[in-house]
């Protein structure tokens, strides 16, 4: 399932290329057929149907070259290798198609267990599964993190003045704008009715204050573009990603960031910064850093 296209074509080359050779070498009375099945459904499965079709297309054409090379040899009459060659098409085809209609349905059904119904961004539990590989890429590479918890203020006014189908299009509209706004290898997820995360990585922690304002700038401006009375309250945990001991721990501590943002007037920043501290364990309470005196806090509306 997760071949590069250009390693499966590879593999498909070397493999039809062997098979093609042996094919001439052992000549008609030695069949061949189970090897172009397998190769066609692998590249069905791999790149796509049409190059499974092509595959048996092939296999076909190298067995009639294979049976005119031999002429005499072969005892095959003519009447029983044309029906033998449109069996193997007609044996190819179906082959490819179901090998073709069963990746699509895992495909299908991957995307939509990893999936938002509403936004078709990330659920909740895809970005929980992927959060522990995103932070551990991060520590590889010596990066630090910026995890941000997002709440729309003012959503619930919109479905209420406006209908739920006003508030499922205020929230297609921002989820699908807001995911563009990060790079493509960072996570973007809705995890609530209208609570979205983002993990970004930054090289330090002090470009992830920068880029937290940015990041909020830009939701609130895609939010202003709605038409609609909502604004955006965002809590932002900055750390670097070889102090993290707990991925849930981090993701608590930005909501609880947010949390703030909404006791004291929504439509703010606040950004949290623990680079300052010796490790980030599994402590699930957030922590602000002027009441600890640890790590340095930054408002920002």
């Amino acid at each position: 399932m997760r071949l590069p296209r250009s390693r499966a074509w590879a593999l498909l080359v070397i493999a039809m290329a062997a098979t093609i050779v042996l094919d001439f070498s052992t000549g008609p009375q030695f069949s061949l057929v189970a090897f172009y099945l397998a190769i066609a459904c692998f590249g069905s499965w791999c790149i796509g149907e049409r190059v499974g079709l092509a595959v048996g297309a092939i296999s076909v054409l190298v067995q009639l070259a294979v049976h005119s090379v031999n002429g005499p040899a072969s005892t095959i009459t003519a009447a029983a290798l044309a029906w033998n060659m449109v069996g193997r098409a007609i044996s190819m085809t179906v082959l490819v198609a179901l090998a073709s209609g069963l990746r699509r349905s895992l495909d299908q059904a991957r995307w939509s267990a990893a999936t938002d119904a509403l936004t078709g961004v990330l659920n909740k539990a895809a970005f929980q599964h992927r959060l522990a590989a995103q932070i551990s890429q991060a520590q590889r590479r010596g990066d630090a993190l910026l995890m941000a918890y997002f709440d729309l203020d003012g959503f619930k006014r919109v479905n209420d003045d406006f209908g739920h189908a006003a508030g499922d299009r205020l929230l297609s509209t921002f989820a699908e704008q807001a995911s563009q706004a990060i790079r493509a290898h960072d996570l973007f997820a809705r995890v609530g009715g209208d609570e979205f995360v983002a993990l970004m990585t930054v090289p330090t922690c002090y470009q992830g204050d920068v880029a937290a304002e940015r990041l909020h700038h830009r939701m609130s401006q895609i939010l202003r573009e709605t038409g609609y009375a909502v604004t955006c309250s965002m809590g932002a945990m900055v750390v670097e990603s070889r102090s993290i001991r707990s991925a849930e721990a981090l993701v608590e501590a930005a909501d609880g960031l947010m949390y703030e943002v909404k006791r004291s007037g929504k439509n703010a920043l606040r950004v949290a910064r623990l680079d300052l501290q010796p490790a980030y364990q599994e402590s699930p309470t957030p922590i602000s850093g002027r009441r600890a005196g640890k790590a340095p806090m930054a408002d920002a509306a």
